[in-house]
């Protein structure tokens, strides 16, 4: 296993309810919990900015990204169809209703 060296950047985030459109809305939990970006980014009403941190992580000799890179691909191909069908059962649904529709002069 080699050894690397990197920098991330530690924000302190607090768990939150959030509403139908995704606003926040109360926290779920009191404590907050540390979690390790690559980058440091604005903070926020449930995430601030800590500080950069040196982290040491061991990365496999056989590391080899392709397979998870592959599997992500799949995922998002697979929703895009998912969201495409329903969106075109949705406008059939709504030609057929329209189909239905008698128009007398």
């Amino acid at each position: 296993m080699a050894h690397q060296t990197i920098t991330a950047h530690l924000h302190m985030k607090q768990e939150y309810a959030k509403d139908a459109d995704g606003s926040l809305i109360f926290p779920l939990r009191k404590e907050w919990s540390p979690v390790l970006h690559a980058y440091d980014f604005a903070s926020e009403e449930n995430r601030v900015y800590v500080g950069p941190q040196q982290v040491t992580v061991e990365v496999p000799d056989d590391f080899n990204p392709i397979p998870q890179q592959v599997a992500a691909l799949e995922k998002e191909k697979a929703d895009a169809l998912a969201k495409y069908h329903a969106s075109v059962s949705i406008i059939n649904e709504r030609l057929s209703k329209l189909l239905a529709i008698e128009h007398t002069a």
